[in-house]
């Protein structure tokens, strides 16, 4: 049996893709929403040159918001939901069943996320010059790190004794804490809101997407084992309790 986990996994994979597609209003809020956003910021400033700025630069905290968007209500909220779907108590019954579902939902959406990063950047990218496979691919990879971090994140609240309606309350009281916290931040100084933000996931993110990955080592190290951790904790902890189910 083990040596199926591959092909197994692949098809539950392509499931949860499929799935995902059929979603109309993830898809506008997760990625319609921040491209128009971009652009709708970039309208307000009224600067002539903003365009000829870092597009890095300029767009670091709409790719931060993406991989938290994904991760959050993508990844960790449909482990909630399908936990309680009966598909769980159906068939996620031993460690290999569990294996073959954390592992399939996981791929799902890294692929998922990594196609949402590149629609936003060629949707984005042209204002501020010639697209650039190099630099695509280095956005991505900064975008991955900061995707498994929010994952990390997300997982830790699918351990928690939630169902599938509170946990889209508690993500998006979570998630909008995160955008206020930088708002505040951005617009003005303040010791408190600069404090706060130290330990916001969204800031860090972005200074993932804008600094890179050679300035941020030691946090991406960090940020890579704190996902394995939480992984293998999600994988020996994951929850099965179907809403039909009394025992």
């Amino acid at each position: 049996m083990t040596k199926n986990i591959i092909p197994r996994a692949s098809a539950l994979t392509s499931i949860f893709i499929k799935e995902q597609s059929k979603e109309p209003i993830a898809l506008f809020w997760i990625m319609i929403s921040p491209c128009a956003m971009f652009y709708f910021f970039a309208a307000t400033r009224q600067d002539p040159n903003y365009f000829s700025s870092n597009y890095i630069t300029a767009s670091a905290w709409f790719y931060a918001y993406i991989s938290s968007s994904v991760a959050l209500f993508g990844f960790a909220f449909y482990i909630i939901g399908r936990r309680e779907s009966g598909f769980t108590r159906s068939f996620i019954y031993s460690k290999e069943s569990k294996l073959i579902f954390l592992l399939s939902h996981f791929i799902a959406y890294s692929l998922i996320s990594i196609s949402y990063c590149t629609t936003f950047y060629l949707t984005t990218k042209l204002p501020f010059g010639d697209y650039d496979l190099s630099e695509l691919l280095n956005i991505a990879l900064r975008f991955y790190i900061c995707f498994i971090m929010f994952c990390a994140i997300g997982a830790v609240f699918s351990l928690l004794p939630i169902n599938f309606q509170n946990s889209n309350t508690l993500l998006s009281i979570f998630s909008f804490c995160m955008l206020i916290l930088g708002v505040m931040s951005a617009s003005r100084s303040n010791p408190i809101t600069d404090a706060l933000n130290l330990a916001n996931p969204l800031t860090l993110a972005s200074r993932i997407m804008e600094q890179g990955l050679e300035s941020n080592k030691l946090i991406t190290t960090a940020i890579i084992l704190l996902f394995i951790l939480v992984l293998h904790k999600t994988f020996k902890y994951l929850r099965i309790n179907p809403v039909w189910s009394r025992y």
